[in-house]
């Protein structure tokens, strides 16, 4: 039994950890130390089990009959790296979500009440939306700063649509620039 490649538990598990890596990568300024922690509590036992397994495999001669089985979680692992390094989970998400959150951000001015309430705008839960504010301006027309939130973890899922100029970075509030108009944004902990 323990000579034998790893099974579906195995696999369900690393799949399992590596779904919840590539989720926690798909909004716009990565969970970076709740990935590392994860990766580090659940990956390094799961790479031990897999690596003594393997030398009790290879001990007995039972390794190249089931090699493709052996190889699996590799093939795993270097799908989600092959992901981090592309930002495919982030783009992938933003890109189902963008039409629904330009529809939604059209709606945001300054004379519109702020809505609290939750929902989806594609595979974002936006939970607050307003314009942004410039200190040269004041409120840039046609812009909208939407918040999300994220099940499970305190969010970082902010985005901004500003159709002029760039936003300002300041000690609290940090953006990456996504796509033509869209930014990540990236603000004070209590967002």
């Amino acid at each position: 039994m323990i000579t034998k490649p790893p099974g579906w538990p195995f696999l369900t598990v690393l799949s399992a950890v590596a779904c919840v890596i590539l989720y926690w990568a798909s909004v716009p300024h990565w969970y970076g130390i709740e990935m590392v922690l994860v990766a580090f509590f659940f990956g390094i036992p799961l790479w031990i089990i897999w690596l003594v397994r393997f030398g009790l495999a290879a001990y007995k001669g039972a390794v190249f009959d089931r090699l493709a089985r052996w190889l699996a979680p590799w093939f795993i692992v270097a799908g989600v790296v092959v992901a981090l390094i592309l930002d495919a989970s982030f783009w992938v998400r933003f890109t189902i979500s963008k039409p629904s959150m330009e529809a939604y951000a059209r709606t945001v001015t300054a004379e519109t009440a702020r809505d609290f309430s939750c929902q989806w705008l594609g595979l974002y839960r936006i939970c607050d939306a307003f314009p942004y504010t410039s200190e040269d301006v004041g409120h840039v027309p046609g812009s909208a700063c939407l918040i999300g939130e994220e099940w499970a973890i305190h969010s970082n899922t902010n985005f901004v649509l500003l159709p002029t100029g760039e936003p300002e970075e300041t000690m609290d509030d940090t953006y990456r620039h996504l796509t033509g108009h869209w930014y990540g944004w990236h603000g004070w902990d209590s967002l």
